[in-house]
């Protein structure tokens, strides 16, 4: 028996074969303890570094666009977006200052080398090139027409508004108080969520078990099931030491409701979202049982039906003077910016801050509107609820100023529960605002509307049209937003007629539609909805003895 002494794998060797089977012209040099490659593929130019010490190699395409130095706050912004959503490239700049030039990089990393997957990632490079370019542009685009010199936080702030409004307009698919609240350090307790997202009136707690990788834990006293604290639900310690020890957890809240002594069980389940310098993310997802069936309670009854709703959490990672130091500076720093007459130079988010002379409602607004803007809407209500509460008494006697502040946590706590389903709880909200102007305000209430099958929104919708039609002469050429914002209310105007089992006058929409660039993926869908509705329930189905409401929108 031979025993053969099997070869080293050289990372180099393996690299220069690669270029040698695939053509590629290279130059090689060492710098130090790093051997470096400049190559060319398929007209591109890239760099390879190969170390002596790990024998891994690193390759980048050293220039994919080259913006001017005045885009910088905008390419940061992006290549952070695009270094959170893609795994296997990293996104990097550099300036040069002589020029006033910034260029972005594309760098991947292989521990082995590969024939096969090292042309894949290069031609993936040239896409992602690509890529970047139409985004970037785009987001230029975005940021220019807001006539804002602050790029970045412009650009973000459409975006992620208009991304939102967007995702509530879903496709149909087949299927069956004021609180005390410091920071996101403090604990979240159990009962805090049920009591704002999924009330469990007049119910006994009877034991609460937690499931984890780690085994079960039982807690038998309502006041520590109550306080049971969500945030630490999968981390242990706090601040910098803060730690993810787990990866999800499953709690079973057992209680009985009223004077059903039946037992029920509300399921909690907790799993981790990632993690960065700032906070520990948790997804949480609760779901309550159906109430049994009986007279006053029939199987088409709400009641009947299970109720999931979902949300982010974190634990943020700094400390409590730190939360209150952030908060006071740009409070502060509004305060002076209003006081020199220094608007211009405000964000929105300062304007806001700018308008309040109480601490307590600064910092709940500031915290609202940070813990807004990171999708972690739960804990963005538990603030806003606060500022919208500190002004209700005073609505009458508020200044233009107030009632604004007052306006916009109304809005975004609308938007909140929007996210989280609950939509009984959003139109609370948003209704406050539905005859203000605001096409942003009006999109979250007809959102609210169409997702929770409520038949005043055909009736609203046409008001809406009317009012258009006051301002607007729709022989016209109509500005791009006014266009947007009509084939909005016409998309959930058709989706309302599918969910009222009007689909003849759904269907009529949406074929009008197919001949329509911007609405006709929308379309496709919805229509072949409706073909699977006609199929299930029968072609001849007799019309519903409740005609639709009069008319429709005008086009």
């Amino acid at each position: 028996m031979f025993i053969t002494k099997r070869k080293k794998y050289s990372a180099k060797s393996a690299f220069e074969k690669f270029l040698k089977e695939y053509n590629c012209t290279y130059t090689v040099h060492e710098e130090e303890s790093t051997t470096i490659y400049n190559f060319e593929f398929q007209a591109g130019h890239f760099v390879a570094a190969i170390r002596k010490q790990d024998d891994c190699i690193e390759v980048t395409y050293p220039t994919i666009d080259q913006q001017p130095i005045s885009l910088l706050p905008l390419i940061r912004s992006k290549c952070n977006d695009h270094n959170y959503s893609n795994i296997l490239f990293k996104y990097t700049y550099s300036i040069d200052h002589k020029d006033d030039q910034v260029s972005i990089h594309l760098s991947f990393f292989n521990n082995q080398v590969n024939s096969d997957t090292m042309v894949q990632q290069l031609k993936a490079a040239f896409h992602f090139q690509h890529d970047w370019q139409r985004d970037l542009n785009e987001a230029s685009s975005i940021a220019k027409d807001n006539e804002n010199s602050d790029l970045e936080s412009t650009l973000y702030k459409h975006q992620r508004e208009m991304f939102l409004l967007r995702q509530l307009e879903l496709r149909h698919q087949f299927n069956g108080a004021a609180t005390e609240l410091s920071s996101g350090m403090a604990p979240l307790s159990l009962w805090q969520l049920l009591e704002t997202v999924a009330p469990l009136p007049n119910a006994k707690l009877l034991f609460l078990t937690v499931n984890t990788v780690s085994g079960q834990q039982q807690l038998k006293d309502e006041d520590d099931i109550r306080a049971f604290d969500l945030r630490h639900a999968l981390v242990e310690g706090n601040g910098k030491d803060a730690r993810l020890a787990r990866d999800y957890a499953v709690l079973d809240l057992h209680y009985n409701q009223g004077a059903d002594l039946m037992p029920r069980v509300a399921t909690i389940t907790i799993t981790a979202e990632g993690e960065d310098e700032h906070a520990i993310y948790s997804r949480v997802t609760v779901t309550l049982p159906p109430r049994n069936i009986s007279r006053t309670n029939s199987l088409s009854n709400e009641a009947r039906q299970p109720l999931t709703v979902t949300m982010l959490i974190a634990l943020d990672r700094s400390d409590d003077k730190k939360h209150y130091q952030e908060f006071d500076y740009m409070w502060t720093d509004a305060l002076l910016k209003a006081k020199n007459n220094e608007q211009d130079s405000m964000s929105e988010e300062q304007e806001l801050l700018s308008q309040v002379h109480n601490a307590d409602v600064a910092y709940n607004l500031y915290w609202g509107e940070q813990l807004f803007n990171s999708n972690r809407y739960y804990e963005a209500i538990l603030h806003l609820e606060n500022v919208f509460n500190s002004y209700r008494e005073t609505f009458f006697d508020m200044k233009a100023e107030q009632r604004h502040v007052f306006m916009e946590a109304a809005y975004k706590l609308g938007f909140c529960y929007n996210e989280l389903g609950l939509y009984k709880q959003a139109f609370y909200y948003l209704d406050l605002m539905a005859n203000d102007g605001n096409i942003r305000h009006t999109m979250e209430l007809v959102n609210a509307m169409a997702n929770s099958k409520d038949m005043r929104l055909f009736n609203y919708t046409e008001s809406i049209m009317d009012e258009v039609k006051r301002n607007f002469d729709l022989e016209d050429e109509l500005p791009d937003n006014i266009k947007d914002f009509i084939n909005f209310l016409r998309r959930r105007r058709g989706y309302a007629y599918i969910d009222f089992n009007q689909l003849d006058q759904a269907e009529k929409i949406f074929t009008k539609m197919l001949d329509e660039e911007e609405n006709a993926d929308y379309a496709i869908n919805e229509l072949a909805y409706i073909k699977k509705l006609r199929q299930q329930r029968g072609e001849n189905i007799a019309p519903s003895p409740q005609a639709p409401p009069k008319g429709d929108l005008p086009f």
